[in-house]
């Protein structure tokens, strides 16, 4: 397996290396009520072999870039991806959506979420051969846990959605401004992983 970016404690490894006790554990993730609920999601029906299908087809049709987050000692605690691409495959894609899940309760507040944010958006704006201009999400107005994550990285609210039972707070991150925030920071410590 090669590591598609490392930060921290956290390696991204692509979902198209995942070994089948990975995918038995992603596919468990994604059938679990509470991590849907975080996302806005129902918990999936799918048989695991349609699961494993359909997020693969994907990831080799270019339609997302998808990570297993590892950490420290090996183990596979969840997932970041960058999808709904613009421009569509096959042009170039020079923005994207960003979501996260860890799986991992336990790990829950303790700094993994944000390592693995720092990580996917070193991989889109700096390792990429062809580097992403923005990364943009949405999360739950009362995900007050994810909106520190995200800001404590670099991205901003640029506006809130409201819906029908909950109200979305829209983030971005333009790669000039990760680009400065890590020439601050390597100002400041001579290395960003020195800030960990």
């Amino acid at each position: 397996m090669s590591a598609a970016a490392s930060w921290g404690r956290v390696t991204l490894q692509p979902l198209t290396d995942l070994l089948p006790e990975e995918w038995r554990k992603f596919y468990a993730y994604f059938r679990d009520r509470e991590l849907a609920d975080w996302n806005g999601a129902k918990p999936i029906k799918l048989p695991e072999w349609v699961f494993v299908r359909v997020m693969l087809d994907e990831e080799r049709g270019g339609e997302r870039f998808g990570f297993g987050i590892f950490e420290e000692h090996g183990r596979f605690i969840g997932s970041v991806e960058l999808y709904e691409l613009r421009p569509a495959p096959p042009a170039v894609p020079r923005e994207a959506t960003l979501g996260i899940m860890i799986g991992e309760r336990a790990l829950w507040g303790k700094g993994y979420g944000r390592e693995a944010l720092e990580a996917v958006l070193l991989w889109a704006f700096e390792l990429r051969s062809d580097p992403l201009w923005i990364v943009r999400l949405r999360t739950f107005s009362h995900n007050k846990r994810a909106q520190r994550a995200f800001g404590a990285v670099g991205f901003r609210e640029v506006g809130r959605e409201p819906g029908k039972d909950h109200t979305d707070v829209l983030m971005r991150v333009t790669r000039d401004e990760w680009r400065a925030r890590r020439e601050e920071a390597l100002g400041e410590t001579g290395s960003p992983h020195e800030r960990e």
